[in-house]
């Protein structure tokens, strides 16, 4: 039930804005200050796509911006709500952070393996991210995110094939100065940042921000009334920026983040009538109410995660005169620990095991990983306007990741109680148990050198050409050792491996395209670009030899045109851009089975393409009232499966012609923010609202008819009284006003069952924040 407070606000906003009601803030949100006599949405965007800085409207590239002023405004504080302000963007959320995947057009690379890379690039301040794991922390600091459509080989690397998320933090400013706010939200969610920063002296200036952030959780653990999905994080952010000479930018970066997740519980949405199910599985998970709505769980093993990340980089821009040499050097630290309920259950084993797939037994599973990496990217770029104007570069990249993962497996073989039902009770004392366990330690590395380069050919004032061109040298090896207390696979563990080996390969990428000025405030533009994504290993804990085989490198052909408006004296832009890709050898997940339960392996899917049609706008309808928002239409699917040899599952021509996971048909975003004309002298009060649609959704490759979430829209509503000066702040928002419950992810365990994971937005609640900027 929603509070009586929230019911107050709801009024409010209701009576101010009902008719006005729009939607999360998505592409070409206020990235830049704005002028004074600017209207109150900017439509000025400044980004930095291209590896220079340019203006959104003069990029020929397809691109969304949300700034950071209104992920703070809509409580968007991670990747993982990230999704409802990018149309184009969705996120899987695995059980733990390690095994998240976005998807950019439909296409994303979805494993447990560690053997592969993400197709989706994130990028914070000129620093690839390794691992999509490695940016699941709060956004601290943010000035604005960029997300760029489709493959961007040329200037991001092999890891851009689908696309890349570039974050830009804010710099220190030249006064000192700095803010801190605080949030509660319904559920006991708590937020506290702050931050402070300014000059040190006439050449150096430094920030440093913090925060920390709790929640509860949204559902309940029915074995010991502990809550579930619920977190605590913290963490730190410096920036030191020194300019010694008129030629030369330093800028030093240190980050530090710990997180503590007890989740990602895997809630029972569904479970499938059969004689175990109908004997034990569901008498087993009482009291629970098993329907789509469940966010409860009975685990005797309480789900749990965490996570550290930190970093230090250093980045040099110097000032050739017609050109800008920059060198970026990163080290990255990544510890992720996960433990889950791999039965769901905190009664079994209750019966004998029958040995069938649907076996009783308790299952337990326990990991962590060590990632490490180290980039190096030296670059020079043309800083005049010119005939000929040029980024070029070289890139390194160097990870490794130390695993080791349990997986501990305890089941009833005897029994001395009378079988009732077919079925033999097992309790202490009576019966005998016993308990097998996997136990896996693998290194996996991966070695990447790279030259690029991208130019602009200004015919004339109006026609450009570009063409961009990008050579990558991959190497990935790995050791592997699987021990196991039985000689034969159980539940989930396959028996004693082990193996080690490498692989090499190289690739093209590139793109070539025509930019032309129709008028002052239209340009059209047509791109075709070679992606290109390195050779892989399915390095995993149920690993076996069937498994040592390579993954081919995943090849792309995309093609895109658009175009770029600015209309009504510039108060509004409208971009529109249609796209074809088609994608070779797909790297993606199969669901197999080990010993009958459900495993995940990584193979060359064969070919998937998507199409589409997308659109931006952003409409400052007057100085105080404007709308942005983003509408897609996208048809991401499978053109030709190829079932992995020695699959246990049948697939093959069954879900050719079907659509990818993650990969929504239609979705669309509307913001509206307004400055009320209220005429309260020394006060502002501003009204945003927004909406976001998403058509139904599938979740597996498999395309089982229950791993799918249908369509729906979610409502958010905001109010912020400010003072004129902007020192004092308060604001007051609910999420998901009409209260639509929805998943982000659906798994299909089996025949059986269904498991559902339902985020923190997929319910209503009111929060309020305060800030002080000093």
């Amino acid at each position: 039930m929603i509070s009586s407070n929230a019911k107050a606000y709801l009024a409010v906003t209701s009576a101010l804005g009902l008719a006005l009601a729009a939607a999360p803030a998505h592409a070409q949100a206020q990235a830049v200050p704005a002028e004074a006599d600017a209207p109150f949405a900017s439509n000025d965007i400044i980004v930095t796509a291209q590896k220079r800085e340019q203006n959104l409207q003069d990029v020929p590239v397809a691109i969304s911006v949300v700034s950071g002023d209104m992920l703070e405004r809509a409580n968007v504080n991670s990747a993982e709500q990230l999704f409802q302000r990018v149309p184009t963007l969705t996120f899987r959320k695995g059980n733990t952070n390690k095994d998240s995947a976005l998807s950019i057009r439909g296409v994303g690379t979805i494993s447990f393996s560690s053997g592969v890379e993400p197709s989706v690039s994130t990028v914070i301040d000129g620093v690839v991210y390794a691992r999509t794991g490695q940016q699941t922390s709060d956004f601290l600091d943010v000035e604005r995110i960029e997300v760029l459509r489709g493959p961007q080989g040329s200037l991001f690397g092999k890891n851009a094939s689908a696309g890349v998320i570039n974050i830009v933090t804010r710099e220190p400013g030249d006064a000192l100065g700095g803010y801190v706010d605080a949030a509660w939200y319904e559920g006991n969610e708590y937020r506290i940042r702050g931050s402070v920063g300014g000059a040190l002296s006439n050449s150096v200036k430094a920030s440093l921000t913090g925060f920390w952030s709790q929640y509860d959780g949204n559902g309940r653990n029915v074995f010991n009334g502990h809550k579930v999905n619920g977190y605590e994080h913290w963490g730190v952010r410096g920036k030191l920026i020194a300019e010694p000479t008129d030629a030369l930018k330093i800028t030093l970066i240190a980050d530090y983040s710990k997180n503590s997740d007890n989740g990602y519980a895997d809630s029972i949405g569904t479970v499938f009538p059969s004689a175990f199910n109908n004997a034990v599985f569901i008498p087993s998970l009482a009291p629970l109410v098993l329907n789509g709505k469940n966010k409860d769980i009975d685990n005797d093993l309480d789900p749990y995660t965490k996570d550290k990340n930190s970093g230090v980089s250093g980045q040099f821009d110097l000032d050739l005169g017609g050109a800008t040499l920059t060198s970026i050097t990163a080290y990255r630290h990544w510890y992720n620990f996960q433990q889950r309920d791999g039965d769901f259950r905190s009664d079994a084993p209750k019966y004998v095991n029958t040995g069938t797939a649907s076996g009783d037994v308790r299952s337990h599973d326990r990991g962590d990983l060590k990632f490490d990496q180290f980039t190096q990217e030296l670059r020079i770029a043309s800083s005049n306007p010119q005939f000929f104007e040029y980024v070029a570069g070289l890139y390194y990249y160097h990870t490794k990741e130390v695993d080791f993962f349990n997986r501990t497996v305890t089941a009833c073989t005897a029994s001395t109680l009378p079988t009732v039902g077919g079925l033999t009770p097992c309790a202490q004392g009576s019966s005998t148990y016993t308990t097998n366990e996997g136990n896996a330690d693998f290194t996996t590395k991966l070695t990447s050198y790279s030259a690029f380069g991208q130019g602009t050919l200004n015919f004339t004032d109006a026609f450009r050409g570009i063409l961009g061109l990008r050579y990558t040298e991959d190497k990935v090896s790995y050791d592997f050792a699987r021990r196991s207390t039985s000689p034969t696979a159980f539940p989930g563990v396959n028996p004693a491996f082990a193996a080690s080996g490498s692989i090499k390969d190289h690739g093209w990428s590139g793109n070539a395209g025509l930019q032309y000025d129709v008028t002052d405030d239209v340009m059209a533009y047509g791109m075709y670009t070679r992606g290109y994504k390195g050779p892989a290993l399915n390095v995993f804990f149920n690993m076996q030899a069937r498994d040592t085989g390579r993954i081919d490198p995943e090849k792309s052909n995309a093609y895109e045109a658009g175009l770029k408006t600015r209309l009504f004296d510039r108060r509004l832009t409208l971009n529109l851009a249609a796209f074809y890709a088609k994608y070779n050898n797909y790297q993606a997940n199969f669901l197999d089975i080990v010993a009958g339960q459900v495993v995940t392996r990584l193979t060359n899917a064969g070919s998937v393409s998507t199409r589409g049609v997308e659109l931006d706008f952003n409409a400052a309808i007057t100085d105080d009232f404007s709308l942005s928002g983003g509408f897609n239409y996208t048809d991401a699917h499978i053109n030709r499966f190829i079932c992995p040899t020695g699959a246990a599952v049948t697939c093959a021509d069954a879900i050719n012609g079907k659509p990818l996971p993650f990969a929504p048909k239609y979705k669309g975003t509307v913001t509206m923010d307004w400055r009320l004309p209220l005429n309260l002298d020394g006060f502002n009060v501003d009204l945003n609202s927004s909406l976001v649609y998403q058509s139904k959704t599938n979740f597996d490759i498999n395309q089982n008819p229950n791993a799918f979430q249908s369509a729906y829209a979610i409502w958010d509503g905001g109010i912020r009284v400010s003072t004129a000066d902007d020192k004092y702040s308060l604001s007051f928002i609910v999420k998901n006003i009409t209260d639509k419950q929805f998943v982000i992810q659906r798994i299909p365990n089996g025949t059986s069952f269904m498991r559902q994971i339902t985020p923190r937005d997929a319910e209503r609640y009111f929060g309020v924040t305060g800030r002080v900027n000093f």
